[in-house]
This record gives structure tokens, sequence and C-alpha cells, in this order.
């Protein structure tokens, strides 16, 4: 190692103050002796010294540590037509096109029903093709249901965000709603394999539980409690 000139604690402050455009980190000399770079937010003015270079210059690192990545060109021109492709589509889709106008707003919330809405569709487009060629159906039935469901739950948030919190379930357009979701996990039982004799005694079971008052009255409260 070359002799290093001596460096006061003002010598150290001056080189990072003056540390070339770039630099990420700066070779030292810490108290044990040990060469290692450091970020130059990290240097100790008092105990490490700054390792120059032959014409006295900071011996500094610009860029991340480690070997630098490279960049691999497509293997064939499909490749690069799919790669354009997948890059034009993710600078165009609308769900992140509202991220990164909004990440807050109500437009994300919309995006993302919307864009549950359409893969709801085309899983069951999907499953009608399925059908049509003499293919088990249910693995589709059940990725729409879990779809539909996460939609209803975005739903519901976007609308209890509206109303202050707590959901009218008593309107036409919840009932609606809560309706379809039924109909869909009725779907899924009888896709999935559920004898009828049993689906028939788990919905009348279910109908009585959602029709009494005592179920309305501590969905109220749930919400109630979920926004105290």
């Amino acid at each position: 190692m070359a002799a290093q000139p001596l460096q006061s604690k003002e010598d150290r402050e001056y080189i990072l103050d003056n540390l070339p455009e770039g630099t990420q980190r700066v070779q030292v000399l810490d108290p044990t002796g040990k060469q290692v770079y450091k970020r130059p937010r990290e240097v100790d003015t008092a105990l490490d010294r700054i390792m120059l270079a032959s014409d006295g210059s900071p011996i500094v690192m610009r860029g991340k540590p480690g070997r630098k990545p490279k960049a691999l060109a497509p293997i064939t021109p499909q490749i690069a037509e799919v790669t354009q492709a997948r890059g034009d589509h993710i600078e165009q889709d609308s769900l992140r096109l509202e991220a990164h106008k909004d990440a807050e707003g109500d437009g994300v919330l919309n995006a993302v029903i919307l864009a549950m809405a359409e893969e709801a569709a085309a899983i069951e487009f999907e499953r009608e093709e399925a059908a049509r060629h003499g293919q088990d159906t249910s693995a589709y039935s059940s990725k729409r249901a879990r779809v539909l469901k996460g939609m209803a739950d975005t739903w519901l948030k976007r609308k209890t965000s509206l109303s202050g919190g707590v959901i009218d379930i008593d309107t036409p357009a919840f009932k609606a709603l809560f309706g379809f979701l039924l109909e869909t996990f009725k779907e899924a039982m009888v896709e999935t394999g559920v004898r009828p004799e049993h689906i028939e005694t788990i919905f009348s079971k279910l109908v009585d539980s959602l029709d009494g008052h005592t179920w309305r009255q501590e969905a109220k409260t749930r919400m109630k409690d979920k926004i105290q």
C-alpha cells in the first residue's frame, strides 16, 4: 500500500464535501486497519482515513457495489416483439396509470373493480369453453368465485368510504350484490360436486339465519366497530 499523506478531521470533511459526482462509496482505512468501502455519510471523519490514489484524488466507487448486470438482448425477433408488447401494455395499463396519478385516489379502487370484472368475465368464458369440450369446469368456477369475492370486498370498501364507514344493507343495490354472491357460491358448490340435497340444506339454514333480526343487527354492529 502506497504511503498516504497525513489527514486531519478537517481534511477528511473537505474531501467528502468535494467527492466526484455520482460517488456511491469511498474507500477508507478503518480504525482496525482494514480497507473498506463506505457510503460518504457513514465515514467517521474522526477515525477513518480516506484512501487516496497516486494523483491525490479519493478512491471512490460509482454506482452500486458488485458486478454490473448485463443487459441481455432478446434471443429472437419474436421474443423482442413480445417484450416490447409487454412493456407497452404495462405502460398503458389503466390500473397502473391511476395508481401512478394518485395512489390514494378513488380512481384506483374503481380501476381495481373494473380489472376484477374483466378477469371474472375471462374466467367465465374459459369455463364455458371447457364445458363445451366436455372438460371439468370446477376449477374455473372456484377461481371465478374467488375473484368475485375479492371484487365484492373491494366494492364494499368503496361504498364504506363513501358512506362514512357504515353500509346500508337494506338498499336494493346491496341486496342485488349479496344475492349475486350467494348464486355464485351455490354455483361453485354445484361445480365442485356437492350433492343437491346438501346444497339445499345449507342454503335453507343460511336463508333462515340471514332473515333474522339478530343477524342484521350483528352485521351493523360489526361495521360500526370497524370504523371506531
